[in-house]
């Protein structure tokens, strides 16, 4: 049995749907049609999140300079995304910032964590040079060179692994390039993760 719009059973003979249906009789007989398409336009459209760039996401500089393509995304055990440019060319700072590591990590090979003032700490990993002066306690500023595109740790081809970290744990880091909404709660974090204790070369 199909149920009105206000959980009445339909008259027989009637969908509930048509366009004599309890919905649309509010509406002259000339704008049925489109009173239906519009609801249907409302019924079928996805929700989705607040745009990028809002107050829990705020938006941040692209890091590769050259970028060609996101090989990998965020979830499914990865931590951040996977962004592939040209060996060597240039890593910037996705946002201001202090720098609060920089060195080898384990599969991360060389890598570089910026504290933002709003707290958030942004991650550069795989990298195969740093640039001048970058070392804990560094300041940078938003689009400044940190180091430069590679390989070292556990890397298939030339990129940069970018994270977002909120309270220490990583979440999706799209919405802060512009490559997806802001979810309208609080970023759901990956996994727990710790920051370097030391300072191991790779």
């Amino acid at each position: 049995m199909l149920l009105t719009h206000d959980n009445r059973p339909s008259p027989a003979g009637h969908s509930g749907l048509g366009l004599d249906s309890p919905l649309t009789s509010l509406f002259p007989a000339h704008m049925r049609v489109a009173a239906i398409l519009l609801v249907g336009l409302c019924l079928a459209s996805p929700a989705v999140g607040a745009p990028a760039g809002g107050a829990g996401c705020p938006l941040m500089m692209m890091p590769p300079a050259q970028l060609h393509e996101i090989s990998r995304g965020f979830g499914h055990g990865h931590t951040g995304i996977d962004l592939m440019a040209p060996y060597g060319s240039p890593i910037r700072a996705a946002g201001g910032g202090v720098v609060v590591y920089a060195g080898g990590y384990f599969a991360y090979g060389k890598i570089v964590d910026i504290r933002h003032a709003d707290g958030l700490i942004t991650r550069y990993a795989h990298m195969s040079e740093f640039a001048p002066g970058i070392a804990p306690g560094t300041p940078v500023t938003e689009g400044e060179v940190i180091g430069q595109i590679g390989m070292t740790g556990r890397a298939h081809g030339a990129h940069v692994h970018f994270e977002v970290r909120i309270n220490g744990l990583p979440v999706d880091p799209k919405p802060f390039l512009a490559l997806a909404p802001c979810p309208r709660s609080t970023p759901e974090p990956l996994e727990e993760a710790r920051a370097p204790e030391r300072r191991r070369d790779q």
